[in-house]
């Protein structure tokens, strides 16, 4: 079976494709860059392409059994709206309807849990979407592009992964080098419920739904098996990184207007998002777990590493890379 799979160099994609290897697919690897010759264990077939220009990939897709959409444009300071509409949701209406003229037998989508936003514990697939930002926004866009399109002419899937962690991510490492040096500050109660899943876990479901007709014109959260307090994946980190969890509780409100404070001052001077801004304080200020039950029932999903399991092998990983 061939299956494509876009951002394939990405945290999660990466380690899908490793997956895939091993599991013996065919993996053709569409990228913005040429993967590095020793990426893999074994070499793939790759197509460099900006997903802006998706359609040229034209009669690439002959062959290609399942689609599996992984690449995106993930919220950052500066990019355009326009930019996130684009890639997010254009690219993925886009390959789509590739999918659909080439005869691919189904298409997956990666999407995120933040497209139903913030301040919710154990939130189910049915939850209203609530899009916070441009990304949440264009990634709510794309869910219903695909079903649009999809509907009626081949199977799709869409898979929303919850705050996914692990082997490869490196955006984690400045969180755990901050908190390693006391320089992270948690300043509201930790109160707030969040689901870091482990990537291994994520990449289970993915494989799960591949060519599963219960997984057919239906969409999934993944997680892992239990959400936890802030306040716990904080001093989790701080554990196994020998060091000590810096708590000032000043609350919600005050902890708000000091970020937004550092951010237009970051903003107006050095032109980048503050070290600290209202996105950071709600990440660990707001509920954003969900409800995995769904997956369970019809996918067989079983998530496997728990928090500390996870935490302990993420943080010896950025250590082995010299990040830490």
């Amino acid at each position: 079976m061939k299956i494509l799979v876009t951002g394939a160099t990405g945290f999660i994609g990466q380690n899908l494709v490793e997956r895939l290897l091993q599991e013996g697919y065919d993996v053709l690897c569409v990228t913005r860059k040429p993967i590095a010759e020793n990426l893999f264990d074994r070499k793939v077939e790759n197509i460099v392409l900006d997903l802006q220009e998706i359609e040229k990939l034209g009669r690439r897709m002959d062959g290609v059994d399942v689609v599996i959409h992984m690449a995106a444009q993930l919220g950052h300071y500066g990019i355009p709206y326009e930019y996130f509409y684009q890639v997010n949701y254009m690219a993925s209406v886009k390959l789509a309807k590739l999918a659909i003229q080439y005869g691919v037998k189904q298409f997956i989508l990666c999407s995120a849990p933040f497209v139903v936003g913030l301040g919710k514990r154990s939130s189910g697939e049915d939850e209203p979407y609530a899009p916070k930002d441009a990304y949440s926004e264009t990634k709510m866009l794309a869910e219903l592009g695909i079903i649009n399109v999809c509907e009626g002419r081949i199977p799709y899937t869409v898979l929303r992964p919850s705050y996914v962690y692990g082997k490869g991510d490196v955006r984690r490492v400045s969180l755990y080098k901050s908190i390693e040096k006391k320089y992270f500050v948690l300043t509201t109660n930790g109160k707030a419920y969040i689901h870091p899943t482990y990537v291994s876990d994520i990449v289970d479901g993915f494989l799960l739904a591949i060519m599963n007709e219960n997984a057919y014109g239906e969409i999934f959260n993944l997680g892992a098996e239990k959400d936890c307090t802030a306040l716990k994946y904080l001093r989790c980190i701080a554990e196994n990184v020998g060091s000590r969890l810096i708590q000032i509780n000043i609350g919600y409100g005050l902890s708000g207007v000091f970020a937004d404070t550092v951010d237009v001052f970051s903003k107006k001077i050095f032109h980048k998002a503050g070290f600290v801004n209202r996105g950071r304080i709600d990440f660990f200020a707001k509920d954003h777990s969900c409800n995995i039950e769904k997956a369970k029932e019809k996918l067989g999903y079983r998530p496997k590493i728990s928090l500390e399991e996870g935490v302990r092998m993420s943080i010896a990983w950025a250590r082995d890379k010299g990040y830490m």
